[in-house]
């Protein structure tokens, strides 16, 4: 018989334990406002089972594999005090998005939920379809290592491409700081022998929420 210590590791994931739902979505919605999301946006992504409340009143970010079954959830405080964190037994490579409503060969990639919410409702408020393209949050920064040749490019985006075979144009939308040009250039030196890649960060602050308040200010969007 095999010995034991030769036989294969096998890795064991473990389950994700979802926060329990509160009975309603109101402070939820109402912190997601306050960020400046369109409230079309915020009701679409409640309806699709993408968004709740908890009940702690945290917003939780529902991310689903490709059967459809919930792989990963996102805990963000909607009080003052900044709180983030990743349910247990999330799996990153399913993390938050929306896909096309239609068949579309373009995927834009964001570091946060609230940045790609940001710039659906960015696209909303300039009568453009901002579900015609596929829409994917990393669910965090993603570090490059030091030498970006050898940078792997981020689990969420490589199970995506996978599974869409047809696409063939990414656009970046990472943050105007260290980390996201670096994880930008990383991404574009992996992959752009394969596919167009765009880097299009946002033109005003650090990240598209901030885009997105700068804005709304400005042309009086509220």
């Amino acid at each position: 018989p095999i010995s034991k210590d030769f036989l294969p590791i096998k890795k064991i994931r473990s389950k994700l334990i979802l926060p329990k739902h509160n009975t309603n979505n109101d402070i939820v919605i109402s912190y997601l406002l306050k960020r400046g999301i369109d409230k079309d946006i915020i009701d679409y992504c409640i309806y699709n089972e993408l968004i709740y409340e908890d009940i702690n009143n945290n917003v939780i970010f529902i991310g689903y594999d490709y059967e459809q079954k919930i792989k990963y959830a996102g805990i963000r405080g909607t009080k003052e005090t900044r709180f983030l964190k990743d349910a247990y037994g999330s799996d990153k490579q399913y993390s938050f998005r929306i896909n096309a409503v239609e068949n579309s060969k373009t995927v834009h990639l964001f570091e946060s939920v609230i940045d790609l919410l940001s710039y659906a409702t960015l696209l909303k408020l300039k009568k453009r379809n901002w579900k015609q393209d596929n829409l994917i949050s990393l669910a965090g920064v993603y570090m490059p290592s030091k030498n970006l040749d050898s940078s792997k490019i981020p689990s969420t985006l490589k199970v995506f491409l996978e599974h869409y075979p047809e696409i063939n144009r990414i656009v970046l939308h990472l943050d105007n700081d260290n980390a996201g040009i670096k994880a930008s250039k990383a991404i574009i030196k992996s992959l752009s022998n394969q596919y167009k890649v765009i880097n299009n960060p946002p033109l005003i602050g650090k990240d598209y929420n901030d885009f997105l308040l700068y804005y709304r200010n400005k042309y009086n969007e509220r």
